[in-house]
């Protein structure tokens, strides 16, 4: 036990303070690893060992890591292999880095695993990395993660390969794409390039990508950007004019749409802030704060640096490749400087930071209603006065945050009953006394939605609501897409004027086995499809023409129902997708 405590303590407190000294203990460690069998001592130590060493790179091998290695590599136990593997990248193994390079761009491989690659890799600092990170840009399982990593290499092929594919980015891969395009001034000449032949709209740049930009302190750079962006108001005096015009360009007009807000919060501001349980945690959580006052939301929208917590000021490391990062310093230590940015969280190494300036400023910066409509803005302050969470806007940047295929962030229900399983959404009901649902994060009006969905087996009852509102009692009112046996493409209104078209479609289904589901909402005109035949073909004055999208289990016995493969199209052109007229 003595033993144990030793080599632990010596591991996460030796190494991680006093570098050279920490490496003296390394072949200590690693004869301890070699001699256990125990599974819990040897990741014990591994971790230790991976927590001292972080941020470094190139470490030299300590005696017997090799042979360790080889023993650690036959583990039973999933962790030990990855711990293992990820010290062999960091003592320069090219067994290691070719194996993980192999795992990154194997795309039958899992999702997860391929990111663990990834990580190690980027941890390394892999010299290869870069061209493959711009091939992965067309693979959705891993695009973020490539834009995001290409922000360390300084590269001549990423801008052209980001800008190439930035107009069929989703809005949080525009934010990455973005981060990355304003790391290294030869990447901001290229975007600003871009905006100003139309390739990048100059709303896309928000204040924090501008402050970024303007942090190279280059004139022809700060000439550009002042011409598709603006100047930011710098007096007191100004600021206190701005908010004056704005609180009387809000007063004036028809409240804002709240969930047309969230859609602009989310892409101004959530990057960095939570509300309602969702968002970044570079700046402070401000569900609670006083968002009730239109002065107060005024006042910090204006001028946010008037009064910066200790803990949001920002801070610029500049590395030996002139890669700028700016951020707040979450840690650091004799090893390396840990950045939490609007979009990442970045471990830079001692040995590769030429300059570290601590800032002055808030992390949210001015300058964020220059880009911004002034709809736009009364929406966003209707937002954020909104005492309860509210669906998001369905919009061409934001109908990719419909479902992410991994979780179900942003979704409504309860958790026990709905889980995500290889990008399907599942309902498992062990028999419930009434019905639940789990609604989706989008407000939609006009519609396509297309998706496969399965009874294991094919029993019980489920559908798809839309153009419906969870109530706070968490029922769900308004249209519902049946599925079940006798139900099957029947038109259903919950907690409304109940069946609304009686004519069933099980004669389309296919029990047990997928079933492909089309809805197509128009104006007044509801219609759906199962397997490609029509079965709703309504036109409805009476009902509702905006809401969310949900699925049931309806109450009653135990029953399985899987939903996947899920299409949305906003504006939708007259006539079912899947089935014939």
């Amino acid at each position: 036990m003595m033993k144990w405590f030793l080599a632990t303590a010596f591991c996460l407190l030796g190494v991680a303070a006093a570098p050279a000294q920490g490496d003296d203990a390394l072949p200590a460690l690693v004869e301890l690893i070699s001699q256990s069998d125990d599974p819990q001592f040897q990741l014990d130590l591994l971790r230790g060992m991976k927590a001292g060493l972080q941020g470094r790179r190139q470490v030299a091998p300590p005696k017997g890591w090799d042979d360790a290695a080889r023993k650690l590599k036959d583990s039973p136990n999933a962790e030990i292999q990855e711990l293992a593997r990820s010290l062999s990248l960091v003592f320069g193994s090219d067994a290691a880095m070719a194996d993980l390079r192999r795992q990154l761009m194997d795309k039958e491989a899992a999702a997860d695993a391929r990111r663990k690659a990834l990580a190690g890799l980027l941890a390394a600092k892999d010299a290869k990395l870069a061209e493959l990170l711009r091939s992965l840009l067309d693979d959705p399982a891993l695009r973020g993660e490539a834009l995001r990593a290409l922000a360390a290499y300084d590269d001549p092929g990423t801008p052209m390969a980001v800008l190439e594919v930035y107009g069929s980015l989703s809005a949080p891969e525009k934010r990455d794409a973005l981060n990355t395009l304003v790391s290294r001034k030869a990447y901001v000449q290229a975007l600003l390039a871009a905006v100003e032949a139309g390739q990048v709209p100059a709303r896309d740049l928000t204040a924090d990508v501008v402050r970024l930009v303007r942090q190279f302190n280059d004139e022809a750079i700060d000439a550009a950007v002042t011409k598709v962006w603006g100047v930011a108001r710098e007096s007191s005096e100004d600021k206190q004019q701005e908010i004056a015009r704005l609180r009387k360009m809000i007063t004036d007009a028809p409240p804002g749409h709240v969930s047309k807000g969230r859609a602009v919060y989310a892409r101004t501001c959530q990057q960095c802030h939570t509300l309602f349980g969702q968002g970044g945690a570079v700046g402070p959580d401000i569900t609670g704060s006083n968002r009730g006052d239109m002065d107060y939301i005024l006042h910090n929208m204006v001028d946010p640096n008037a009064e910066i917590p200790n803990d949001y000021r920002t801070s610029t490391v500049e590395t030996k490749d002139e890669r700028l990062i700016s951020g707040i310093i979450k840690d650091q230590n004799a090893n390396a400087v840990t950045v939490a940015t609007a979009n990442d969280t970045v471990v830079v190494p001692r040995s590769e930071i030429a300059v570290i300036e601590q800032g002055r400023l808030s992390m949210m910066p001015e300058g964020l209603v220059e880009v911004l409509k002034e709809e736009e803005i009364r929406d966003l302050v209707a937002y954020l006065r909104s005492p309860h969470q509210v669906p998001l806007w369905a919009s061409d940047e934001t109908v990719g945050l419909f479902f992410d295929g991994e979780t179900l962030n942003g979704w409504d229900g309860d958790l026990e009953l709905w889980q995500v399983d290889q990008g399907e959404i599942v309902g498992t009901s062990p028999g419930l006394a009434r019905n639940e649902w789990l609604s989706g994060p989008l407000l939609l009006q006009d519609f396509r939605f297309i998706c496969k969905v399965k009874l294991v087996p094919n029993q019980g009852n489920s559908g798809i609501q839309f153009r419906s509102q969870r109530l706070e009692d968490g029922e769900v009112m308004g249209y519902q897409a049946d599925v079940g046996t006798g139900w099957w493409g029947k038109l259903y209104e919950e907690h409304g004027r109940a069946l609304l078209w009686d004519k069933p479609g099980d004669a389309h289904v296919r029990a047990g086995e997928w079933n492909t589901y089309e809805i197509l909402a128009r104006g007044s005109r509801i219609q759906t499809a199962i397997n490609g035949r029509l079965c709703v073909d309504l036109d409805d004055p009476m009902g509702a023409r905006e809401g969310i999208l949900a699925f049931q289990i309806h109450s009653g016995g135990s029953m399985q129902v899987r939903y996947r493969d899920f299409e949305i199209e906003l504006d939708p052109k007259p006539g079912l997708k899947t089935a014939a007229p």
